[in-house]
């Protein structure tokens, strides 16, 4: 340790081989000292959507079977190629590659002169780009090193989809075989500094029961790997959407509505985020009520995990965890910590709603 805070850049980590297979293809950082570290402030890297994606960092758009996702990213890679506004962000201009693994040729042209009509723009030669691979899906070993050689000038975006188009033999329900994907993509980043974003699809039930950083399809490295997750989630009005932003490296961002309203999604602001569509037939079976009433006495520092809930309570675990995300979107309940550790405790709306806050049902 002395030796390290005498010379803050010493660096004990051996080179390491070439692999191409999503991990390191060069020698390892050397360890800084953290005084010497936060010495020099770094610039921060351009932001391609302004509170949301920054250049050189991964972004994932999640949505359930045709939800419009190909679409959206579309619409991203026009706005961000002419620097204007996407949904509620704003953009800065960029070159963008747009990789098209599903869509035939002509159908990708009529998408792009519809998006650009709605939205009044004219492209220029440079600002965007089509690689079209439909019928050449492969693993992701063989075209991530192509669509790099195809990234030789400054692209500021790189948009994959659909990423399962990419998986060759990999698992999307391991979380080695997704990991070694999703190094390969953050790769392609480091190589070309550009931004990397892919749609990923929701797993199978009831959405509205889950948190939204668990509603992607497969391992959740999907969901937690990328800097910038983004939602779309159906809302209880017909045709539009609740979107939730998961973010690394921005202060939150409120939830919101969009309308699909071809060929673009809009934003809606008439709409609640939080009135997901339900599943037909479900019935309630417990008071949320009669629930939060079991952890009244909780506090951030006494919280309670899900299970002694479910017991103090008499209701099954899987019953309570049912319940729980829809307390959390109301604000009732606040979660502190991750996985087993995660611990449950009524919030300031949660106890005014027990003492006397209207029961609306929902």
């Amino acid at each position: 340790m002395n030796d390290l805070l005498e010379n803050p850049e010493i660096d004990t980590v051996p080179d390491l081989p070439t692999v191409n297979n999503g991990q390191p293809t060069a020698q390892l950082p050397a360890i800084v000292d953290a005084a010497s570290f936060i010495a020099k402030p770094l610039p921060e890297p351009d932001q391609l959507i302004a509170g949301v994606l920054h250049k050189g960092c991964k972004l994932a758009l999640g949505g359930s079977s045709k939800s419009f996702k190909t679409w959206t990213l579309l619409d991203l890679a026009l706005s961000v190629a002419q620097g204007i506004p996407w949904l509620n962000f704003e953009t800065t201009a960029a070159p963008v590659l747009f990789c098209n693994f599903e869509l035939q040729d002509w159908t990708m042209q009529k998408r792009i002169e519809a998006i650009a009509r709605a939205k009044g723009i004219t492209l220029k030669r440079g600002q965007l780009a089509i690689l079209n691979l439909r019928g050449h899906a492969a693993n992701y070993n063989l075209l991530l090193p192509h669509i790099r050689d195809a990234m030789k000038t400054d692209f500021g975006l790189c948009i994959l989809d659909p990423i399962y188009k990419l998986y060759g033999l990999t698992d999307e329900n391991k979380a080695g075989d997704v990991a070694r994907l999703l190094n390969a993509i953050e790769e392609l980043t480091v190589d070309t500094g550009a931004a990397v974003g892919f749609g990923s699809h929701y797993s199978k039930g009831n959405q509205s029961q889950k948190e939204s950083i668990d509603r992607i399809s497969g391992s959740g490295v999907f969901a937690r790997d990328p800097d910038s997750l983004l939602t779309f989630t159906r809302h209880e009005d017909d045709d539009c959407f609740a979107v939730e932003a998961t973010l690394r490296a921005f202060k939150p961002v409120e939830p919101f509505v969009v309308r699909w309203q071809y060929p673009l999604m809009r934003p809606d602001t008439n709409l609640d985020p939080a009135r997901l569509k339900q599943c037909a037939g479900r019935k309630k079976e417990h008071d949320p009520l009669k629930l939060l009433a079991v952890i009244a006495d909780t506090t951030p520092e006494k919280p309670i995990s899900v299970s002694a809930w479910a017991h103090a309570g008499n209701v099954p675990r899987q019953t309570l965890t049912d319940y729980l995300p829809e307390m959390r979107r109301k604000g009732w309940v606040k979660t502190i910590g991750e996985g087993n550790n995660a611990r449950q405790h009524i919030t300031n709306d949660g106890k005014a709603f027990l003492n006397g806050g209207t029961h609306d049902g929902n």
